[in-house]
């Protein structure tokens, strides 16, 4: 019995996205019926090796899909906590752990961050083979900030008065307003601060893309959301609230690609919005009413789940110095539906949300010639959902060796190593 959504019941959804409310609701109980139907007898298959990070009283993840957890040198990087991690993201502390490449089971240094999200973490990834970037709130000053830990040390190396969203080595980052995300966002904001107020999201000038140099620390705002907004300009953009998110630097560092959603009486709208470190050129890759999870292929293109230039949502290679979109394997692994790609030479690995029978699956495919290979399928309860969710998120080690995924098919969320096949 096949256990994937038809055709027919993604236009459904796509179909109730005019109304939010009422989707999520429909959705909710239609899961739900379906499960009962196809709810399969083990809930976890994989074919390769695997191994789980961190002790057995632990939960483990490292965040999201865009960076890898293992440094060139082969260090291990991820967030841990010992918290429920079905409920919402609380106001403490959260671990940050690094282990080394022969044991992954007990860290080498831990730190502790004040905020957090179960989808991203504190946003921690490498700046090069030793030294890794985070965000922070830091109560003196009552502001979000990003720490730089150096690993041959063990101290802090770096502190900016700014949070980090994506990075280019240790030559500069991009931020942009957690507090902005926070209200319209939750499940990638921060609990520290309260979120913007409708007053405050509308001052679109004052908020937007900061570039920091890693130097000298100083941030300029680089794109305002007014300037992002009077780029192809919409007439529902008056009355949408507006922001910017998902932000990633391309392999040059010259160029990066970002979201900006905006919301017309809570129904959501993307654009896929290309822009130069420079802040001087800014346009739109795509605006066909949803993007979902992008990564750079290269420094000139793209891999995206999106809705292409003919309505239909599925797997894109776009190029972003002419904008031409292309679908990717003449659509054959639209059918899974949305994913995170993540993309290491000629290769990439992906994964689905869960299936009628609450299966999430892990797939590796091939750029140049469209094989793809199952890795595995792993079981999602309806205990984490919503904010708390646990998406796979697979990542690849700089070595192509392996795969880091984050799953709950055991109960709790852990952080997983798996052997690719050659």
């Amino acid at each position: 019995m096949p256990t994937d959504y038809s055709p027919v019941e993604r236009r459904i959804a796509n179909a109730l996205s005019k109304f939010p409310a009422v989707k999520k609701a429909v959705k909710g109980i239609y899961a739900r019926l379906v499960f009962l139907i196809n709810r399969q007898p083990s809930r976890m298959t994989a074919s390769v090796h695997m191994d789980a990070v961190g002790d057995e009283g632990l939960s483990t993840f490292f965040g999201y899909y865009d960076k890898s957890p293992v440094s060139t040198d082969g260090y291990l990087l991820c967030h841990a906590t010992r918290a429920q991690t079905h409920r919402k993201p609380a106001h403490g502390e959260i671990d940050i752990m690094v282990f080394g490449a022969d044991d992954i089971k007990h860290p080498l240094l831990t730190l502790t961050s004040r905020t957090y999200n179960w989808q991203q973490g504190a946003r921690a990834h490498w700046l090069d083979a030793r030294r890794f970037i985070f965000n922070d709130f830091d109560q003196a000053s009552k502001q979000y900030i990003s720490r730089v830990i150096d690993m041959e040390t063990g101290d802090e190396a770096a502190r900016y008065a700014r949070p980090v969203q994506d990075s280019f080595g240790r030559d500069y980052f991009l931020s942009i307003n957690y507090r902005r995300i926070q209200a319209l966002r939750p499940d990638y904001g921060y609990r520290n601060m309260a979120a913007l107020t409708p007053d405050e999201l509308s001052d679109l000038d004052n908020d937007g893309i900061w570039k920091v140099d890693q130097t000298s620390g100083q941030a300029v705002l680089l794109y305002s959301l007014a300037g992002v907004c009077g780029v192809d300009t919409d007439p529902q953009f008056g009355a949408a609230a507006h922001k910017v998110n998902h932000v990633m630097i391309s392999p040059d560092g010259e160029r990066f690609v970002f979201l900006h959603r905006y919301f017309v009486r809570n129904r959501k709208f993307d654009r896929l919005m290309l822009a130069d470190k420079y802040g001087r050129k800014l346009n739109v890759l795509s605006a066909h009413g949803m993007v979902s999870h992008c990564f750079w292929i290269d420094s000139q293109s793209l891999l995206a789940y999106m809705r292409g230039p003919g309505g239909k949502d599925g797997y894109y290679r776009v190029d972003v110095d002419t904008g031409g979109i292309s679908s990717l394997f003449e659509g054959a692994l639209d059918g899974m539906g949305d994913g995170h790609p993540h993309v290491h030479g000629n290769w990439f690995i992906t994964d689905t949300y869960p299936d009628k029978s609450r299966m999430q699956r892990l797939v590796k495919a091939n750029l140049d010639t469209g094989d793809v290979m199952e890795l595995g399928r792993f079981f999602q309860s309806f205990m984490f959902g919503g904010e708390s969710r646990c998406d796979l998120h697979p990542r690849i080690s700089p070595d192509g060796s392996k795969v880091f995924f984050d799953s709950v098919f055991d109960g709790r969320r852990r952080l997983y190593a798996l052997t690719i096949p050659s």
